[in-house]
């Protein structure tokens, strides 16, 4: 009755112990979630940024030509969305082609290849996410 008993209360407390390092062990997210993440954030600078088809002719002109332009992307809109991005996530958010960034993204950051119409004409964009990049260049000592 007594090695009953005794084995009952080791199960009770190896259990416990289990549960409890399970419920701690830090979550490994799978690179199809980072993607994800990527696409998501992607997409929350280009619709609030001022890409996509509501791009229209600056006033005044009526063809693209003789020095007229399109209205393009607000970078200062997508700036601020840069900086709640990494807010939330903890990831760097940097777009090559254009002046927006929340801070750099170091090694291991994804890199999304992105092209959009401007006006009839494709322009290509490289969106970077990942963890910030480390202090300063590492030396070769």
């Amino acid at each position: 009755m007594i090695k009953t008993l005794e084995a009952a209360i080791s199960l009770v407390v190896l259990v416990s112990f289990l549960s409890f390092g399970l419920l701690h062990y830090p979550v490994q997210h799978s690179r199809i979630y980072e993607y994800e993440l990527a696409e998501d954030s992607w997409r929350v600078l280009y619709l609030r940024g001022g890409f996509g088809p509501e791009w229209k002719l600056v006033d005044g002109c009526e063809k693209l030509e003789d020095g007229c332009g399109v209205l393009g992307p607000d970078e200062a809109s997508m700036n601020r969305d840069a900086e709640r991005i990494t807010e939330l996530t903890g990831l760097c958010v940097a777009m090559d082609g254009l002046q927006v960034a929340s801070c750099l993204p170091g090694e291991g950051a994804l890199v999304l290849h992105k092209t959009v119409s401007s006006g009839g004409e494709p322009m290509t964009f490289a969106f970077r996410m990942g963890p910030e990049t480390g202090e300063g260049i590492p030396s070769l000592e």
